[in-house]
């Protein structure tokens, strides 16, 4: 079940249950973005629960009247999960999911995992969020909390006015590299095809093979060729917007999906990825082994396809045409 979920000033689609964490730096900035939530919600004929301090409870009671129910005390990090269960067994007919916002103290903090288990029925309806006030918490307690979420929102901490989203689901990651798996992308690809069909927005795929990785790995073995892969994921993840998409697609191959961006635009990014591969000493002086290159496949829509299928395979006859022309290049198809 698929909904869209706005947080922020970015919206991001989940797939529910969700169980995400906030982090936040002042009330004021967690005010703004739980009043984006309740009213989503209540658009969506949810149930509403706030589970917090009196003081935050009291401005919802004020603004939001009956539409939503505050909870302030009687809810303990040791009996969340029940209570959490329960609610949804209440949950009447006529809404259409659950959506609890937790405003985190350290306690809750050992029943992360907790939390996490009791999202994990997949037909459960509910929008779990976890907020944190990044100065209550310590910088080994965020590390903690952060491996247990499947969704993450953090505001602030690398430029103003914008949310970050991490998606860790064990089965959407290529476990060699960190970064998604092919099936994530491909979901992912038909999803934002179709939200490019309905707004009529562009949106734009690089494939990206890595020259020559075979020789590499036979000359130094699979170990350096490891190395050079995990390398190579970094590049691209400091390459791309918090919004693209970027996934191991194959044994040496890499997806970038790039939501609205016209191809015109891809190209820069691509020319800027070629650059940070010469650039980059993936063998720490190493003169025996020869520098990498990469080589690079584009396709855009709706100029050159309209579907999933259709667009994959063009970008891998884009990349087949890099190649052919003695790779460390871009082609673009069409």
């Amino acid at each position: 079940m698929t909904r869209f979920v706005k947080i922020g000033y970015e919206g991001i689609e989940l797939d529910l249950p969700v169980h995400a964490l906030y982090l936040y730096r002042n009330v004021e900035q967690l005010l703004d973005n739980v009043f984006t939530l309740i009213n989503d919600g209540i658009e969506r004929r949810e149930k509403i629960i706030y589970v917090g301090g009196e003081n935050t409870c009291k401005v919802l009671r004020q603004n939001f009247k009956k539409k939503i129910t505050t909870v302030s005390k009687g809810v303990s990090a040791k009996t969340f999960g029940s209570w959490l269960k329960r609610e949804y067994a209440k949950l009447p007919k006529n809404r259409e999911g659950l959506r609890v916002l937790l405003e985190n103290d350290q306690t809750f903090i050992e029943f992360e995992t907790q939390l996490n288990d009791s999202q994990s029925q997949p037909d459960h309806r509910t929008f779990l969020l976890c907020m944190y006030d990044v100065k209550n918490i310590t910088s080994e307690q965020l590390v903690e909390i952060l491996k247990t979420h499947p969704y993450v929102f953090v505001e602030h901490f690398i430029k103003p006015n914008c949310f970050y989203s991490r998606v860790k689901q064990q089965n959407w990651l290529d476990v060699l590299t960190g970064v998604f798996n092919r099936r994530y992308f491909d979901g992912q690809l038909n999803t934002e095809l179709q939200r490019a069909s309905r707004y009529e927005h562009n949106l734009s795929v690089i494939l990206l093979d890595i020259d020559q990785f075979k020789a590499v790995n036979d000359e130094f073995g699979n170990q350096t060729g490891d190395r050079v892969l995990q390398q190579m994921a970094r590049i691209l993840e400091r390459s791309l917007r918090s919004v693209d998409i970027l996934a191991r697609y194959g044994s040496d191959e890499f997806a970038l999906l790039l939501p609205e961006t016209k191809k015109a635009h891809t190209q820069k990014t691509g020319q800027r990825i070629l650059k940070q591969v010469r650039n980059h000493d993936f063998f720490k002086d190493n003169l025996r082994v020869k520098e990498i290159s990469v080589s690079m496949g584009i396709v855009g829509f709706p100029e050159d396809a309209g579907g999933a299928r259709e667009m994959m395979k063009k970008v891998e006859d884009a990349l087949r045409q890099a190649k052919r022309r003695g790779g460390g290049r871009i082609h673009s198809f069409g």
